[in-house]
Formats: structure tokens, sequence, C-alpha cells
């Protein structure tokens, strides 16, 4: 009876120490984990592609989670982010969209890998971009993001660490650089033909004026 009874108590304390391990070390490490993409429809995170490409006021929201046998992963974590409270200071100029982007490192046991350690919440910020810029291009302006060749996401401030491969993403506020027009300015090609013409007109006006003054003498 004795006997049966430490037995009972050793498995019991076996259970409570396995219980009280971190999610992290109980999950395999060779399962996959993701950085998906979600936009806000105002009540809840619905599924984009990174490669999506956000309206004007939009919330789109990112969030590193384990993702086991090809699951796209867990939405962001905590309230909802108001695109009004977040980017209603900020005006977007012509050609250009104010998106909210939200980043969730996910959660420090359940989702990252064994002996990693998230870094610290980024806060909602207000990113402007070309009206083109995708969702990970918006990403891209809120901290260094790192794509695969088939431009998923792979790494968000070199998180997770231990990925190491893929090409850093051009942000947002270069997107919308490069895709900007020149401005009022004429192209190169029309400045120099017209600086040509005039440095013509000019020469044939001091021709003009010497041919006068030898008729004149």
């Amino acid at each position: 009876m004795l006997r049966a009874y430490r037995v009972a108590a050793g498995v019991a304390l076996g259970a409570a120490a396995l219980l009280s391990l971190p999610s992290s070390a109980l999950a395999d490490p060779g399962v996959p984990r993701t950085w998906s993409a979600w936009q806000s429809d105002g009540t809840a995170w619905l599924a984009v592609t990174a490669d999506a490409a956000p309206p004007d006021g939009s919330v789109i929201g990112w969030r590193f989670s384990v993702a086991p046998d090809g699951a796209r992963g867990e939405s962001p974590g905590g309230d909802l982010p108001s695109f009004q409270a977040v980017c209603g200071r900020d005006a977007a100029g012509s050609g250009h969209k104010r998106v909210v982007v939200a980043v969730d490192f996910g959660d420090g046991e359940a989702d990252a890998y064994p002996g990693e350690r998230a870094p610290g919440q980024i806060a909602p910020k207000c990113v402007t971009g070309a009206e083109n810029a995708t969702a990970a291009q918006l990403l891209a302006s809120t901290a260094k993001v790192r794509v695969d060749a088939q431009g998923a996401v792979v790494a968000v401030a070199d998180y997770p660490s231990r990925e190491k491969g893929g090409t850093e993403l051009t942000d947002a506020a270069a997107a919308a650089t490069s895709a900007a027009p020149s401005g009022s300015g004429l192209p190169i090609t029309l400045v120099a033909a017209g600086a040509g013409v005039l440095a013509l007109l000019a020469g044939g006006a001091v021709a003009a004026t010497r041919r006068r003054s030898r008729t004149h003498a």
C-alpha cells in the first residue's frame, strides 16, 4: 500500500514538473513556424497574402507562430488597432496611402523556437507608401524584413535568429519614392534639347548684330 502511494506521488510530481516546463520546450523544434499576414475588417483579423496591396485606411497585422502541417498560423494577439487612433493625424500625399501596421512576435513560450527569445513588441505604426505597396513592403517600413524567393517573409528584425536566408525587402517609403513621378520637371533629354536650341538662337543673334554693325560701318 505504501509502495503504491509512493508510485502515485512520483507520477504526480513528474506530471507537475512536465506541466511547469515552457511550451516551447515541449514542442518539437522541427515543427514549422511562420510569419503570416492579416488584415482587420474592424471586428476580426482576416488572412491575406504578403503580396496583397491593402488600400488606404487599412489595418495590417503580422504574427510569428507555430504552423504545423502547413497551417497558416495564429492571427495577431491583443486588441485590434484603430486606424483613426494611429493614423488619424497623418496625411498621405497624392498617389500614396496610409496603413496601420501591427507586428506580433508571438508567444515567447508557445511560438518561439527552443532557446530563442522574441524581440520586444512593436507598437502599431502608421506607414505611408505608394498605392501599390504590398503588405510585406509596409511591414518593411517598421523593421528589417527578409523574404525568400517566393516573396514569403522569413524574418522580421532578424527574428527568428536561426533563419539566415532570404533577401532584405525594400520598404514602402522607398517604394513610394521610386514609384512617385519626377514632379513638374521635364525629362532630361528635353531639357538638354531646349538648352541646345537656346544656344543656337543666342549665337544667331550675336552674328546678326555683328552683320548690322559692319553694314552701318
